[in-house]
């Protein structure tokens, strides 16, 4: 399993220039193959940072991902926003155990 954990730090109000463009990754990414979780979020504190949060089966469901349509939508939409900062990592997950 792959896990990728992140934030995406917006200047103010953009976010809300590109969230339908958001809403829509977001969706359409769920519904792909080899997608476990994919979720945004803003956070508490502060609404211009995003929260990115991923679950994938493996490699080839995530490069499908990178090459799908709706991924190409949001990249250009995300492109005419001013990005303050980025932090984005990718985990290998070998273990796994629920813990609630």
């Amino acid at each position: 399993m792959l896990l990728v954990e992140g934030w995406l730090k917006l200047a103010s109000g953009e976010f809300d220039k590109i969230i339908d463009q958001a809403r829509v990754m977001v969706k359409e990414t769920n519904a792909e193959e080899g997608c476990l979780h994919y979720s945004f979020a803003r956070d508490i504190s502060d609404p211009d940072l995003i929260r990115i949060s991923e679950r994938w089966v493996g490699n080839d469901a995530m490069t499908a991902h990178t090459e799908s349509a709706h991924m190409a939508a949001f990249n250009k939409a995300l492109a005419g926003a001013k990005i303050e900062g980025v932090d984005l990592w990718l985990y290998s997950a070998e273990d796994l155990r629920k813990l609630m």
